[in-house]
């Protein structure tokens, strides 16, 4: 699970890079943007938080990381390079440059927004960008400045429901003084907020903590986590990432997160039904959701599930090659209505190993869809605890 996060595919020797660079709020800097030629690199919406996998092989790409690297090691990501967009920063912790490949391979980290104000060199290569760093602005308390002095022995963090029901019940005595009833006051408090987001995600905490990891409590790096992990529009994500609060964050998830209680994963191109939420697990410590960068540089965000349908798999046998799950074999998966390439599936090389076999499907791939009546008819005809039973003819791979 923790080779998965640490992108060991990559290679083993990797220099790490000591210390980290933190921008200070508000300055004013020179930034420059990580531009891949490809059109799947503006699909690419980097929160904080989140690992970036880079293998590059274009000269200017290579030119501008290997500068970064000898400077303070940050460079820019936004999925749209013009006035006004947001992106994040992105840190270099380990990098390996292979000369005679004319290869660079990266991991970094994705830091702190940004805001574009001026492109520089926009018509070549080597576009660099005057950015503003944005602040992450942390609100007081709702009741701050109106808080009962007596209380204060009472008061407790609402980290539970235990604690979140007695902090209900103090607020209620003190928003008399205010002009607004307690439940306004609720929805501004960001531990509040990240309680009601949990509880959408019971489904998958435990399976978090089956595996020594968990779903982050605090508020701003919950309100990233979600917005790494959960499959929505990328305009939702862009809307996410604008927001300089973690409690306008965590407002807009949780009508989100509410509105996709019942929702199933569908094929974006056909709506043919893949997989229930419930089906989804962490196969690495970041979360349910990671991206992943391919030989030819292409990342991929790759949602893990335990099962899946509707799909049919390339006929031959699982290859390990540059496998991103260490141990793990992978044969690729198409929409068994429409052909669109789905993701794959990876199934275990060694007996020791757990789960036996598991989805990685791509999240641009996926969608939301209505669960209908004869969804809870759901087709277990596979044995997922099999791998070689996902190996049989397109004909018969396709589910009613």
């Amino acid at each position: 699970m923790t080779l998965a996060t640490a992108h060991s595919y990559l290679g083993n020797d990797l220099e790490i890079l000591r210390g980290r660079t933190l921008l200070d709020n508000g300055i004013y800097i020179n930034l420059p943007l990580w531009l891949p030629e490809a059109d799947w690199s503006k699909k690419i919406i980097l929160f904080p938080g989140q690992t970036l996998p880079i293998m590059e092989r274009d000269v200017f790409s290579i030119e501008m990381l290997r500068k970064c690297i000898a400077k303070d090691r940050t460079f820019g990501v936004a999925s749209e390079i013009d006035i006004n967009c947001i992106g994040t920063t992105a840190e270099i912790y380990e990098y390996l440059e292979i000369p005679n490949a004319n290869e660079i391979r990266v991991k970094a980290k994705g830091r702190q927004r940004f805001k574009i104000l001026k492109l520089r060199n926009a018509s070549t290569r080597r576009v660099t960008a005057d950015v503003q760093i944005l602040p992450e602005i942390i609100l007081p308390s709702p009741f701050f400045e109106h808080r009962l002095v007596s209380l204060d022995r009472l008061r407790v963090i609402p980290t539970n429901e235990v604690t979140a029901k007695q902090y209900r019940n103090l607020t209620k005595k003190e928003s008399v003084l205010t002009p607004w009833p307690a439940w306004v006051h609720h929805q501004y408090n960001s531990r509040l907020l990240s309680l009601d987001i949990q509880k959408y995600l019971q489904f998958v905490q435990s399976k978090f903590i089956a595996r020594g990891s968990n779903i982050p409590t605090d508020p701003i790096d919950l309100s990233f986590w979600v917005a790494q992990n959960v499959i929505i529009a990328p305009r939702d994500m862009m809307t996410l990432l604008k927001q300089d609060c973690a409690i306008s964050r965590l407002q807009l998830q949780a009508k989100l997160l509410a509105k996709l209680t019942d929702k199933i994963f569908v094929c974006k191109t056909c709506r043919s039904q893949i997989a229930k939420q419930t089906d989804v697990f962490p196969m690495n410590q970041e979360g349910i959701q990671s991206a992943y960068v391919n030989p030819h540089g292409a990342i991929h965000e790759t949602v893990t599930l335990s099962h899946a349908q509707c799909l049919n798999l390339v006929p031959g046998p699982p290859s390990t090659d540059y496998s991103w799950f260490p141990g793990y074999a992978w044969t690729i998966a198409s929409c068994a209505t429409c052909y669109t390439h789905m993701g794959w599936i990876f199934t275990a090389t060694r007996s020791d190993l757990k789960p036996k076999s598991f989805w990685g499907l791509l999240r641009t791939a996926l969608t939301w869809g209505d669960r209908e009546k004869y969804y809870d008819e759901w087709d277990d005809s596979y044995d997922h605890s099999d791998p070689d039973s996902h190996h049989i003819p397109e004909s018969e791979t396709s589910s009613d």
